[in-house]
């Protein structure tokens, strides 16, 4: 909706329009009304008007100045004179200012003014249309210029050109710095489209490096969430061209996080000719292990290569770490669980193992406290394998797995939690509780009741009515599938899992175990062992 300045020192003229034209109806909004020039120019310093609509003789300043001033701080103001007869060399000066519509005061008339200020909103679409055509046209040049950048760098990292060193000032040397977005899976969500994305990250940082006029620097997409800034070493003694490189990626993220609310990190590399500028970008490209325990929102600088040292003892704390991340999830205790996470996450990084690792490491226990999940009625997660081996894919460093780690307890306890307030009785959820907390013990259902200061009779049919199962069922599932984990992950005896169960006679529980799942509980580790699925 276009705004409206109305300006007259006859206060009911200014009355008379206001109230006889139907602005809402125009399309328009009379943001406000002035008796003289001075003080409608400094309101239009707070609040520029789309229209103007304006008396000539004027005190303090006249209507001919006022539109002076107001086009050289936006031309495409629309204004309209209105004048008496006796003000015609006024009204030459106003046609010079490129003003189209002028009414005599004496003949003033609602209907004429209405159709002045018809033409002037038709004026100013015109005129936003073709702003709108030429951002696009530059948006299109914007983009198939970086398209053609990007083309250029993978062919010269590929060694299959060399036009690169084309776009780059041959005379001086350059220091790549590779850049990465962090957590990228979420980001990219909030975007129509990877290129929707990248276009964004890619014109903000242009403009910040064209305001500080750095017309030999250049920032190019390389893949996904990763790209290359190239700062040329002016080579002057002068200057700390490392600082300065610093100075400007600080700049970067700053506006990033401001403009887009994301977080990018830098990796700085060596300064090199043109001849060595490949093998530097390589040296980038391959630095996956610095990168990986990179913080987020960070600016590191390349360091040698590190042995190799794949960590493959991590798994021997596989069942340990598992078994505290399930457990504290079974309990809903979201603080035990980041705190657990937290450590293990502090012992990775003090190990330094290798990304693969500890990425294949997570993920299997992210898959096996999902798949735990999806068995219990009262806890389910709306996470599939496939989704999460993709996002998990994505993850650059290990600051952003503990992130999404995080992220997934919070968001499964806060689905199980909405599933539960508007799927089953308090009382029902809380037993369900009271089992995951104590499956190691002898449950019945009196004991239950009496924890919920319940009659037993009425917690029975209760709990078979809201779980379609009666409560001692549900504790033999229960304790089945913890015997399942157990005889997954643990070299225990049948005989030392059915005690950790609470039972006292073992073959009770193979029976047990047999009608739950098919199989004894030897023949189910048996096929869990050598990889086939258990019935």
């Amino acid at each position: 909706m276009y705004k409206v300045m109305l300006v007259d020192d006859d206060y009911p003229t200014i009355e008379f329009l206001s109230e006889t034209i139907n602005w809402e109806q125009l399309g328009l909004e009379l943001v406000s009304t002035h008796e003289n020039g001075l003080q409608a120019f400094h309101y239009a310093k707070e609040e520029m008007p789309d229209i103007l609509i304006t008396d000539i003789g004027m005190p303090k300043m006249d209507g001919i100045e006022l539109t002076k001033a107001l086009k050289k701080k936006k031309s495409n103001i629309q204004v309209a004179i209105i004048s008496c007869h006796n003000e015609f060399s006024y009204a030459q000066q106003a046609i010079k200012l490129d003003v189209k519509d002028y009414i005599l005061k004496e003949s003033l008339n609602p209907e004429d003014l209405e159709e002045i200020l018809i033409a002037c909103k038709r004026r100013l679409d015109n005129d936003t249309s073709k702003v709108v055509e030429v951002k696009q046209l530059r948006h299109k040049i914007k983009m198939n210029y970086d398209m053609e950048n990007q083309k250029h760098l993978r062919q010269f990292v590929q060694d299959s050109s060399n036009k690169l060193l084309d776009i780059l000032d041959q005379s001086m040397p350059y220091i790549p710095a590779y850049f990465f977005i962090n957590d990228y899976y979420q980001v990219k969500k909030n975007f129509i489209s990877d290129d929707t994305l990248q276009f964004a990250i890619y014109n903000i940082m242009r403009e910040i490096i064209d305001e500080k006029e750095m017309d030999k620097v250049f920032c190019i997409h390389y893949e996904q969430n990763k790209g290359f800034l190239f700062y040329p070493d002016y080579l002057t003694i002068k200057y700390d061209i490392f600082a300065e490189l610093r100075d400007l990626l600080k700049e970067l993220q700053q506006s990033l996080n401001h403009y887009l609310n994301i977080q990018v990190s830098f990796l700085i590399g060596n300064k090199s000719d043109l001849s060595l500028l490949k093998s530097e970008i390589l040296s980038l490209i391959n630095s996956e292990k610095q990168i990986f325990f990179t913080d987020n929102n960070s600016i590191a600088t390349l360091e040698k290569t590190a042995p190799t040292y794949h960590g493959q003892e991590i798994f021997n704390y596989y069942q340990d770490v598992t078994n505290e991340l399930k457990k504290a999830m079974f309990q809903r205790n979201l603080l035990s669980f980041k705190e657990n996470l937290t450590k293990w996450i502090g012992f990775c990084i003090s190990k330094q193992y290798e990304p693969k690792v500890v990425k294949e490491w997570f993920l299997r226990m992210i898959l096996d406290v999902n798949m735990r999940l999806r068995t219990i009625p009262y806890f389910q997660s709306n996470y599939h394998a496939e989704s999460i081996q993709e996002e998990v894919f994505l993850l650059d460093t290990i600051y952003e797995l503990h992130g999404w780690f995080n992220h997934y307890a919070e968001k499964c306890l806060k689905e199980t939690t909405q599933q539960l307030k508007n799927n089953y009785h308090k009382d029902v959820v809380q037993a369900c509780y009271y089992v995951a907390d104590n499956i190691q013990k002898k449950l019945s259902l009196d004991d239950v009741a009496e924890y919920l200061y319940l009659n037993a009779s009425y917690f029975s049919r209760l709990f078979k009515k809201e779980m379609d199962i009666t409560f001692v069922e549900y504790v033999k599932q229960r304790k089945v599938e913890r015997a399942k984990e157990l005889l997954e992950l643990t070299s225990d005896s049948v005989g030392q899992i059915c005690e950790q169960l609470g039972y006292d006679n073992q073959s009770y529980f193979i029976k047990i175990f047999k009608k739950q799942a098919g199989c004894t509980p030897l023949e189910y580790r048996g096929r869990k062992w050598n990889g086939a699925n258990a019935k």
